[in-house]
């Protein structure tokens, strides 16, 4: 039984996530600020993610891991009601950035002699977003999952060395309970965004953590690699003025 390490695993896309691993027949460690439910096979484990020390003394805790899915963070509500650059603060930009970025680089550095511990194939899953890739808006947070691309490509070629795979799933904007709250202010949000995608629907926390999976475990010749996982929004058609843009926002912590 291998073990993996999920991060954001209380969350919509976390929670779907672990289940997935479990179901393969993973251990599976999960971290985020609060406690998920506690099930066979699964640690559920209380930590914050920006936290270097904090989060290396978790890491001595839990031994040999093959495989890291980082998958905290998310848009900012604030972010969402506020769509002129001009009026967003300085600091949602920086706590965008310690959310998304951060802790998915805090999270790598921190578990490197788990992974190099461990032996056969490993390999190292971020989230990042749509956003990072379109014109949705979301300055902070499309910058910050621009970033995780970053650290694919830099990574991808000194870790593949080690046998160690680096990808990330770029998720569309996926209507989990946060989500749905978050964008509330907009009624029609996820209905006008499912019927202008080329397969009339949104996907699901499932299908992006069948991704997942398959990316460790089944897809091991794949690496340096943003997988899109949108039901076609990074292909629909440009919509008219009185349609809502698009957005990506997909994962929670």
């Amino acid at each position: 039984m291998s073990s993996v390490l999920v991060t954001g695993a209380s969350g919509g896309l976390g929670s779907a996530t672990v289940a997935a691993y479990l179901e393969a027949g993973h251990h599976v460690f999960g971290l985020d600020q609060v406690v998920a439910s506690q099930r066979v096979s699964f640690t559920s484990m209380v930590v914050d993610l920006t936290d270097e020390d904090a989060m290396r003394d978790v890491m001595r805790q839990i031994g040999p891991i093959q495989h890291v899915v980082s998958i905290a963070g998310g848009a900012l509500r604030e972010e969402k009601s506020e769509p002129d650059v001009a009026e967003l603060p300085l600091e949602l930009f920086r706590a965008s950035l310690e959310r998304n970025l951060i802790s998915a680089f805090v999270t790598i550095k921190t578990a490197m002699p788990n992974l190099r511990a461990a032996n056969g194939d490993r390999s190292i899953s971020f989230t990042t977003s749509t956003d990072a890739m379109l014109s949705y808006g979301l300055p902070s947070y499309a910058a910050a999952k621009a970033g995780i691309i970053g650290l694919v490509n830099a990574l991808t070629d000194p870790l593949g060395s080690e046998g160690i795979r680096v990808n990330a799933v770029a998720p569309g904007d996926i209507p989990t309970a946060r989500n749905r709250s978050e964008w509330a202010h907009k009624p029609d949000w996820y209905q006008d965004l499912a019927s202008n995608n080329p397969l009339r629907r949104l996907c699901t926390p499932d299908e992006i953590a069948e991704t997942f999976v398959a990316l460790s475990d089944r897809l091991t010749g794949v690496t340096g690699q943003t997988i899109v996982v949108d039901a076609g929004l990074t292909r629909a058609q440009p919509g008219t003025p009185n349609e809502p843009k698009a957005s990506g926002d997909a994962d929670e912590r």
